[in-house]
């Protein structure tokens, strides 16, 4: 039976930092911090114009764990344990001055099932793994550049990452629940801009850096779009990355990248 335990408590650690990457993503997600599009109407006006977008980031996350071991979550696993996701930002603008929040929430769970024999009876366990990840990009800044060809601004705001990890290892008529988790908050300043194209197509630009309770976190990401009739559809590449401290929980430091698919509804 001890044996059994320990063979549930070690996949359990591994399917908990797997998971972990998971929720991320990206994740873990967050955040198209003032990167997301702006619609061709958004010219420099007195009205203030606003935004909603609805998005998708296909995304590999990744991770390096503080035992020192590799980890690489696809798309594909985080759907296939998927319980719901959201990914929204909102935006607004008046003259140069434009604000953003992002939020992406994960919820991703699994379960396995090993049997074996103790004291030559069949023994039966569950492990039982699941994660819920917040991630928040809060942003501000001002256009310096606006040619009507060509747009060019500045930012400064924050970048929130809050995890929670739940385990439960069931062994016949015992059971040992444990949860643990994290957040932490940067401060980030960073650069964006727009290319308008003479076809309606435009080509958009983003980047930031900064730290705080992390010690590095960055990202980059640039995206084509059109506006049709009723919105704007955006496509894109996105690359984002955290540098954790020493004393940070299992993750010594996490990378989430990959392409990216939104719509964009202005008023």
């Amino acid at each position: 039976m001890k044996n059994l335990e320990q063979k549930l408590n070690a996949v359990g650690n591994r399917a908990g930092v797997s998971l972990q990457k998971c929720a991320l993503l990206l994740v873990i997600s967050l955040l198209l911090l003032g990167a997301a599009p702006v619609s061709a109407q958004e010219e420099s006006t007195d009205k203030a114009e606003f935004g909603f977008e609805a998005y998708l980031w296909a995304a590999t996350i990744k991770q390096n764990t503080a035992t020192g071991d590799r980890v690489v979550i696809t798309f594909g696993d985080i759907i296939k344990n998927l319980d719901m996701v959201a990914m929204l930002r909102g935006s607004a603008q008046k003259d140069r001055f434009f604000g953003a929040a992002d939020v992406i929430y994960l919820g991703v769970s699994d379960s396995q099932r090993h049997k074996g024999e103790f004291l030559g009876q069949p023994v039966t366990g569950k492990l039982e793994v699941g994660i819920k990840s917040w991630v928040l990009n809060l942003v501000g800044g001002y256009e310096l550049l606006d040619s009507g060809v060509n747009r060019f601004g500045v930012t400064a705001g924050a970048r929130y990452l809050d995890l929670t990890l739940d385990t439960t290892v069931k062994i016949e008529d015992r059971k040992r629940k444990e949860s643990r988790g994290g957040s932490v908050w940067d401060a980030v300043v960073g650069v964006r801009g727009r290319h308008n194209y003479p076809d309606g197509h435009y080509f958009n630009y983003y980047a930031d850096v900064g730290g705080g309770e992390s010690k590095l976190t960055w990202q980059a990401m640039a995206n084509f779009a059109y506006d049709y009739k009723k919105f704007t559809g955006v496509i894109g590449y996105r690359y984002l990355k955290w540098n954790l401290k020493n004393d940070a929980p299992a993750v010594d430091d996490m990378t989430i990248h990959g392409p990216y698919l939104g719509a964009k509804w202005t008023w």
